[in-house]
């Protein structure tokens, strides 16, 4: 493999791997999310329940409130539970690859051994088992990387000199 195309491959991983990485961030971000506000509106529901307003009004308050406090404990059951640390885990280490895979990129010293290793890394990471990113998680980090500037998009250069 030629330097061009060993910097062409890392170009690729780096794209991938941060692709992969907020993604999973952005999964545990929404996630986070969603539950704090089904909880503060659970929450809310039962301080209106405590007012006296037509009878029927205040028990479809309290309902709804134990109904969604119910909800969210069923949702966090199983699986559920460790959703955040699942994909907090598997976010940082496609974060931690990348940064290895940006480091080869501009260390001229990489040899093509070492990017057949992270190649080869990549694949490891993506062939494990591992939580789906949800596709609103993959929206939020399309637009986190490519218009928010939440990342270093060094791969999307091509005027590095080999």
């Amino acid at each position: 493999m030629d330097n061009s195309s060993a910097k062409d491959l890392l170009r690729k991983l780096g794209e991938e791997t941060i692709y992969s990485a907020k993604g999973h961030f952005k999964a545990c971000d929404l996630r986070r999310t969603a539950v704090t506000t089904t909880i503060w509106a659970c929450a809310l529901l039962n301080v209106l329940a405590m007012f006296d307003f037509y009878p029927l009004v205040t028990k479809a308050f309290s309902a709804a409130g134990l109904l969604g406090t119910i909800a969210l404990l069923i949702w966090n059951e199983g699986e559920g539970k460790n959703f955040r640390a699942r994909h907090k885990m598997i976010g940082e280490a496609y974060l931690s690859l990348h940064k290895e895979i940006r480091e080869c990129y501009f260390l001229n010293t990489c040899s093509t051994k070492k990017v057949m290793e992270l190649s080869e890394k990549v694949r490891e990471i993506d062939k494990s088992e591992k939580p789906d990113i949800p596709g609103a998680a993959r929206i939020k980090a399309k637009n986190a990387i490519e218009k928010s500037g939440e990342t270093d998009n060094w791969f999307l250069s091509t005027g590095h000199e080999y």
